[in-house]
């Protein structure tokens, strides 16, 4: 029962609350055979977002712009774990670099939820803010002070691996506290529109596109390596997904 759970609560939040228990009840009947059939369908469901049922207006909305930057979150960790190229490192010097970034930090901006412009939402959105980051502030400043205090260089044998643990999870930790944000935040504020949030995950998916062609033309002129083609087969994905689930998002439909 309990892998039947796990594979329901893959489902989008919307297909959870309307049919869950139904659903965990079903696989844990089928067994381990339907697990496969399981996950496709939960996949196939996160690309059609206009067929999610709502339960409260713009929930769909709201759940589809804290997964843009779910999205984003995993490129730029995906970016960083294989060193990307100078193709795809900013560099003042050479603007064309950072090319594929400028589409997608404006589509985070368009996808990003509204609070309203008074004090009494003001006060709540710092306090929500301070909630989710503290954590991860102090995490990011105690790993920075760890670093230049040179206890690292004095590390032999397997103990190596402790910083390279200690940096990727708080990597980690820091991109998920900050979807939590997102989402706490989308919870109370105003979700972006249809229209808006299809042309945020237009602009996300082609700046991810953008990432991946760079990186594949640079890959191009030097010894391919499985870390490199991964980030760049990965890239392609997520601009593929991104943009499909931009389009499937219908104007006329009440998301």
């Amino acid at each position: 029962m309990r892998a039947a759970a796990l594979l329901t609560a893959l489902y989008p939040p919307a297909i959870r609350e309307h049919w869950g228990a139904e659903l965990s009840h079903e696989v844990a009947a089928a067994g381990v055979r339907s697990w496969p059939d399981t996950l496709a369908g939960a996949a196939r469901l996160w690309l059609h977002p206009g067929d999610w049922p709502e339960s409260t207006a713009g929930q769909t909305r709201r759940v589809v712009a804290v997964a843009a930057f779910a999205v984003t979150a995993v490129a730029a960790l995906l970016l960083r774990a294989n060193q990307p190229s100078a193709a795809l490192t900013p560099d003042a010097r050479h603007a064309a670099t950072a090319l594929w970034l400028v589409p997608v930090l404006c589509g985070i901006g368009l996808a990003a939820p509204l609070p309203a412009l008074c004090a009494g939402a003001l006060r709540r959105l710092a306090r929500t803010a301070a909630g989710a980051l503290t954590a991860p502030a102090c995490a990011v400043l105690a790993l920075y002070l760890t670093a230049r205090s040179g206890l690292v260089d004095h590390l032999t044998g397997a103990a190596h691996l402790v910083p390279v643990l200690c940096y990727w999870s708080v990597l980690g930790f820091t991109a998920l506290r900050t979807c939590a944000l997102v989402a706490r935040i989308a919870r109370t504020a105003a979700p972006p529109s249809t229209r808006r949030l299809r042309a945020a995950l237009h602009l996300i998916g082609t700046g991810l596109a953008l990432a991946a062609v760079r990186s594949l033309l640079d890959g191009g002129r030097a010894a391919p390596h499985l870390g490199a083609l991964t980030a760049t087969g990965t890239l392609g994905l997520l601009a593929a997904v991104t943009l499909g689930v931009g389009r499937d998002l219908r104007t006329g439909r009440a998301v």
